[in-house]
């Protein structure tokens, strides 16, 4: 830890020393930690008041069954008793300090009953934001670790496409948007990698990225799992020992609803979504219910959704930077000036049954299974405008900024008309079978699970490029980009609508799929404890295994194809032009729609010679070359895991203290098979590939919470926890540049002597020998919850060892050609290394405030400081992100607002083309909001509009002078109906 690091733990100790102190006062009540299901309501008490100590009077209601809330979680017993009780219809009052009465309510003849709102909460979407607020801040009150909570009305209380978009307003997270969605969740200083990501306690397979080269290995999806059918998410972000391992930065736990967890009910949604920009309005539609057995004992839960969403995403790009001599000096030079309009139609897809059987009072059976599809069509229609050594050809005009040209008016250039479909299918498969047993004194958890994410495009890329003649005409400026996020000018006089004018460059097909498995079985053991006194008291005994065995298999396939008919050339295969207002947004002075290809022409004008007579196909229709097998891979992982944990109470300084301690052991067995490209006498050779590797370690853990008051928590955790490297980092594959592999194939040995302008001698690969990323955490956090004002602060430090970063080195390549004879060529390639140790620390706010009136806000906020050893950032680590979320709810209506904002943080990907590119994405805020009016206890209109700030984002290479994107995804806006029954 730094001197700067000792010093503001210093600091946030003693702030929060001084306010346990002001919290000290008056005698605390004992903290118990209750797991009692809901249930019928005499035995719920007894068993409340077994566990508690407490004295208990109860008149049962005459000839009704009554069923109790579920308390689960660490609090005083008297919040426990209100908890259970809630909405049950049962009155009670607290008898000195040990005892309960309790009775039934009479029930008044004329009032119809009340809604199930917070029954049928978990699944559908009506309640009050502030409620949901409380309830998530009182879970986080009664949990045992420092984590947040997010339940199915508060993330339907804002717009959100999916979960990670709801997680964004938790204290601690940010994310990362795909095309204006959020795609990846990022948790205190730590990218997508380092989230442990589970469905209902278990492990999940993840779907891989299949739209680029750029791989996410570990990187749950969130666009691809719909929010219709969660009953709500927690992050916990210290460890336990019971906790399954993986994520340094959080745990984040998805949640399905259970049979037994409320009354029967059936529910609808109905709703549509618009952008202005795509004209197009899509359909959703959500049903779910539940059926509960007379007596209580059998439950069953199943819901479907589909939503649909069309987007329109401008974008304005340089791809890359190079060097060139003008005038005598070295200067940056943009390689080309591209702009794209993507147009994707996406659908989302979930079906969901879970099934609760409480076979008898000692034994009870639960099962969840998840269906989920995410499809998504994506067209790109591109042009680009050559650049490179073209700016130092006699006839070009520069500006010169900063050693970077900016702006050039080009005499003699060419510009190409690119258009790229494909259609991505992700499928994920989810089932779960569990138990829970007593047998005496202890409670037996076991829990099967199985995953499967498929992910294929059902489309291959099809990348279908044309060129205009030499000797072309344009303009480019920047002017100040970097700050209005808007460039000045790009123009051509060349007749971009006029498709006789150009000639085919190619066609280049990549067929892709991967396949992730996971089966994984947890067993654990739990018996309460009673041993010590009232100072120090052993509460419970925790003891588990689990066992997983992952798998992943990745296939892909390059292809190149030719025109049936050349002759006919490549005019007839345009039937379009891109949308009129194209880039208003981002290019102030632009030139007008150009043509653009039609898929169903080009699909029946080309071919693969020799191997098909159509382009639409997948990896498994075509026999692998030499480069496809270099590009393809498979890993399978196998973990081991064991655990003790051990729960204690007592008292520090008068105040009531609880905690945990305990150690996992864990064992990883990995396997990587993969290819080789070799020259061996001259003939192609592949030669298999294959790495074992095992790690094992022990990740010991502590949390602490001392209970100041009964508002107020001071909380302190220590642990090491683990993450494993990205199974694409993983991968013993070689993957030269796309456009370096073609060219060889097509120029034989002089693509090499002397290469094509824009080719690259750079590619990409995995490390089958790297370690795991081990990480010790210091955590601290205060606390208060109370009914107008709840906030929390929280200081966390990691210090990660063996960290993984992408190291570049060259090697020597063999590749095919279309002539026969193989071409070796030194290429510079990158992969990842374990480099070093990097630094996280940093310090969480979190807030809700009710100002009177129905008025109130919600707000986070989250200060970063990353660094690796010998300097530089963390990638995907904004210094500071925050949301503000404020409310109005009166009567029937409420309005929600919300603006999300993070600042810059370094990313990497492979662009097009090959290569590992590092650059910086700008600061960026986005506005959401939503209001709804009930129209009745059964029904709410919601109408809801997301991104209303039209927010253009900004990427750029080091500094703002070498721009490398901007992006405009437009505004959304929603309108629904939710019923419930």
């Amino acid at each position: 830890m730094t001197a700067g690091a000792r010093r503001a733990l210093a600091a946030l100790v003693a702030a929060l020393t001084t306010a346990a102190a002001a919290g000290s006062a008056g005698a605390a009540e004992r903290v118990h930690t209750f797991d009692i299901p809901a249930q019928a309501a005499s035995s719920a008490l007894v068993q409340l008041c077994l566990q508690a100590d407490c004295e208990l009077a109860f008149t049962a209601p005459s000839g009704q069954a009554v069923r109790t809330r579920a308390v689960r979680g660490r609090m005083g017993w008297r919040t426990a008793v209100s908890r259970m009780l809630d909405g049950t219809g049962l009155g009670y009052r607290f008898v000195g300090e040990r005892g309960v009465r309790i009775w039934s309510e009479p029930r008044a003849v004329s009032r119809p009953p009340p809604a199930a709102v917070a029954e049928v909460g978990e699944l559908v979407v009506i309640g009050r934001l502030s409620d949901q607020i409380d309830e998530a801040l009182a879970e986080k009150r009664a949990a045992d670790v420092i984590s947040d909570g997010l339940s199915a009305e508060r993330i339907g209380d804002l717009p959100a496409a999916n979960l990670a978009e709801a997680l964004q307003r938790v204290p601690g997270v940010a994310i990362e948007r795909e095309v204006g969605e959020g795609q990846f969740v990022s948790v205190r200083g730590l990218g997508p990698l380092f989230q442990s990501v589970t469905l209902n306690g278990a492990p999940v397979a993840f779907n891989e990225n299949i739209r680029n080269s750029t791989q996410s290995g570990r990187q749950f999806r969130f666009r691809a799992l719909s929010v219709d059918l969660l009953s709500g998410a927690r992050l916990t972000k210290t460890s336990t020992p019971d906790l399954v391992d993986g994520g340094i930065g959080s745990n984040i736990d998805i949640r399905t609803a259970g049979g037994l967890d409320g009354d029967p009910f059936v529910s609808l949604r109905l709703g549509g979504e618009t952008e202005p920009r795509t004209g197009e309005l899509s359909g959703d539609l959500a049903l779910a219910g539940r059926l509960v057995s007379d007596d209580g004992d059998l439950g069953l839960i199943a819901g479907l959704s589909q939503e649909s969403r069309s987007v329109r995403y401008d974008r304005f790009q340089i791809m890359r930077y190079g060097e060139t001599v003008i005038d005598g000096r070295r200067v940056a030079t943009p390689n080309d000036v591209r702009t794209t309009v993507e147009q994707e139609a996406r659908r989302r897809r979930s079906l969901f049954l879970g099934a609760d059987w409480r076979v008898s009072p000692n034994l009870a059976l639960d099962f969840d299974g998840l269906v989920s599809t995410f499809d998504n069509a994506i067209r790109e229609d591109r042009l680009v405008f050559g650049l490179g050594e073209r700016l130092a050809a006699p006839g070009a005009i520069l500006r010169i900024e900063n050693g970077v040209v900016t702006a050039a008016q080009i005499a003699d250039g060419q510009i190409d008309n690119n258009t790229e479909f494909s259609d991505q299918s992700h499928v994920n498969l989810v089932a779960s079978l569990g138990a829970d047993l007593r047998l005496g004194a202890w409670r037996l958890i076991p829990r099967l699970s199985a995953s499967s994410a498929h992910s294929v495009l059902e489309v291959p890329l099809e990348r279908f490029s044309t060129q205009s003649p030499e000797g072309v005409a344009y303009v480019f400026d920047l002017g100040d980009a970097g700050d209005t996020r808007r460039a000045a000018r790009l123009t051509t006089d060349f007749d971009l609508t006029d498709p006789t004018r150009l000639t085919l460059a190619q066609l280049g097909i990549r067929a892709v799929e991967s396949q992730d498995e996971d089966v994984t079985a947890v067993l654990d053991a739990q018996r309460r404890l009673d041993f010590g006194g009232e100072r120090a008291r052993l509460s419970s005994l925790r003891l588990g295994l689990q066992v997983s065995d992952r798998s992943r298999d990745y296939q892909r396939r390059d292809r190149r194809a030719a025109l049936a008919a050349p002759e006919a050339g490549v005019a007839g295969l345009y039937a379009g032009v891109a949308p009129v207002d194209v880039f208003a947004d981002l290019v102030a002075a632009r030139t007008g729609p150009w043509t653009t290809a039609d898929f169903d022409r080009l699909r029946e004008a080309f071919l693969l010679p020799g191997e098909r007579t159509d382009v639409v196909f997948q990896p498994g229709d075509l026999v692998p070359t030499g480069a496809d097998q270099q590009n393809g891979y498979a890993v399978q992982e196998r973990v081991a895991a064991a655990y003790v944990r051990l729960d204690f109470d007592g008292a520090a300084a008068g105040r009531p203290l609880s905690g945990n301690l305990g150690l996992r052991l864990v064992a990883t067995r990995t396997q990587v098979e993969g290819a080789r490209l070799e020259s061996h006498e001259g003939l192609a050779e592949v030669r298999a590939v294959s790495f074992e590797g095992d790690h094992q370690v022990l990740l010991p853990s502590l949390n602490l919470a001392l209970d100041l008051d009964e508002a107020s928590v001071l909380r302190f955790a220590a642990s090491r926890s683990i993450t494993r490297p990205s199974l694409a980092d993983l991968r013993a594959a070689t993957v030269p540049a796309s456009v370096l592999v073609a060219s060889i194939y097509e120029r034989g040995a002089a693509a090499v002597a002397d290469p094509s302008p824009g080719v690259i001698f750079k590619g990409v690969g995995g490390n089958p020998d790297l370690t795991p990323y081990l990480s010790t955490n210091l955590d601290l956090s205060y606390e208060v919850t109370r009914r107008r004002t709840s906030f929390s602060v929280a200081y966390f430090h990691k210090s990660i060892e063996d960290f993984i970063q992408t190291a570049e080195a060259p090697e020597v390549l063999t590749f095919e050609t279309q002539a026969g004879p193989l071409v070796q060529a030194e290429v510079l390639m990158a992969r990842p290394q374990n480099v070093g140790r990097a630094t996280v620390d940093g310090v969480e706010l979190g807030l809700h405030h009710r100002l009177g009136g129905g008025l109130g806000v919600w707000a986070s906020a989250t200060w970063t400081d990353s660094r690796l050893d010998g300097g530089g950032r963390l990638t995907g680590v904004s210094d500071w992100a925050w949301s503000v979320s404020p409310y109005l709810e009166r009567g029937p209506f409420a309005l929600n607002l919300s603006w999300s904002w993070r600042s810059s943080f370094r990313s990497e990907a492979d662009l097009q083309g090959g290569g590992v590119a590092d650059f910086i994405v700008a600061e960026a805020g986005y506005l959401d909001a939503q209001a709804s009016l009930a129209l009745s206890q059964q029904a709410e209109l919601v109408v809801a509009g997301s991104n209303l700030t039209a927010t253009r984002e900004l990427a750029y290479d080091g500094s703002e002078d070498r721009l490398l994107q901007l992006g405009s995804v437009g505004r959304q806006f929603s309108l629904g109906l939710r019923l419930i029954w």
